[in-house]
């Protein structure tokens, strides 16, 4: 197909999904159908994202620099989040081909770093809940945390008792004694597995001297945020239904060899807080799983709360006995 004929194409495919406003999940779906060729969809993906930048940040769409990780920190530590201007200096960062990381510290011989990017995660039921308040897009998501979703399966003995599969009850609550929190992505959580701590990079240069050995955790990083969008807890959550390499379709994990870092291969969780901000981190920080969820926690779609802020669309109504 000749360069003209395909822009055409691709151009008909954008209006016909922006017309029919599908949710991520479902457009995810409609692009496999329109374009099954792999190497062809990357290309759209990447039309497509430039065409956003064109159409809502026409001052990002020929940057004229990099954000440095200095920065980086500096905007997520300090922004409110749900401000879509203040958000929008952090998106450089999060979306562009070349973005910087960040060191988070180091375990016993390995060092963890962020890597930004987003819709790493996705809620338990890809499906947008049936609710009249405005759905945030899936990099807003929240936890529930006294939600124990049927896959991962787990052995009894290791099943924590009294928790629902699923959230029992569509509340739209904010309610702040309600187990959980809303978060906003930060990235993926990386490790390079060194043999001495002598051989761990100590400066970003010496990092990307080894950017070929830096590997999956499957964790994804995230920005706990307090009822004002301001970040309130740096988190990492397990992803239990990642991107399959070849397909890019997302597969439920059913294994059991899930949430366990690679320094702590006596450990597992799928939520833990590693800082409350991200200044706390750098190459000699003592990385620290804090506050522990050991069985799998749900994760569900975030709305606009009519009150001002954003509040989780489910919650466990059986929250209360379990605090």
């Amino acid at each position: 197909m000749e360069p003209a004929d395909r822009n055409a194409r691709w151009d008909e495919i954008h209006e016909e999904l922006n017309s029919r406003r599908l949710n991520g999940a479902d457009h995810m779906r409609a692009l496999d159908e329109m374009i099954p060729d792999i190497e062809e969809l990357r290309a759209f993906c990447e039309y497509q994202h430039n065409i956003f930048l064109q159409e809502n940040c026409p001052h990002l769409a020929n940057p004229s620099g990099i954000l440095t990780p200095a920065r980086f920190i500096e905007i997520a530590d300090s922004i409110n989040f749900l401000n879509p201007t203040e958000r929008k200096e952090l998106l450089p960062g999060l979306k562009w081909d070349v973005r910087p990381w960040i060191p988070l510290g180091y375990e016993n011989t390995t060092l963890y770093r962020l890597l930004p990017s987003l819709y790493n995660l996705e809620p338990q039921k890809a499906e947008y809940p049936d609710t009249g308040l405005e759905v945030m897009e899936a990099a807003f998501l929240g936890v529930n945390i006294t939600v124990q979703p049927r896959e991962p399966s787990l052995p009894l003995n290791r099943r924590a008792l009294n928790l629902s599969e699923q959230s029992t009850k569509s509340a739209e609550s904010d309610d702040a004694e309600a187990p959980g929190f809303v978060f906003h992505e930060l990235g993926e959580l990386q490790c390079l597995e060194c043999e001495t701590a002598e051989e761990m990079p100590t400066t970003l240069e010496e990092g990307d001297d080894r950017d070929e050995d830096w590997e999956q955790t499957g964790f994804s990083v995230v920005a706990r945020l307090n009822v004002s969008g301001h970040i309130n807890g740096v988190y990492v959550i397990y992803n239990m239904k990642p991107h399959d390499e070849y397909t890019r379709k997302r597969e439920q994990i059913t294994h059991s060899n899930w949430g366990i870092p690679p320094s702590s291969p006596g450990e597992q969780f799928s939520c833990a807080r590693i800082g409350n901000n991200m200044r706390d981190f750098d190459f000699k920080n003592k990385l620290i799983w804090n506050d522990q969820i050991q069985h799998p926690v749900e994760l569900v779609w975030v709305v606009k709360s009519p009150m001002g802020g954003v509040r989780r669309v489910t919650v466990d109504s059986n929250y209360q006995m379990h605090m």
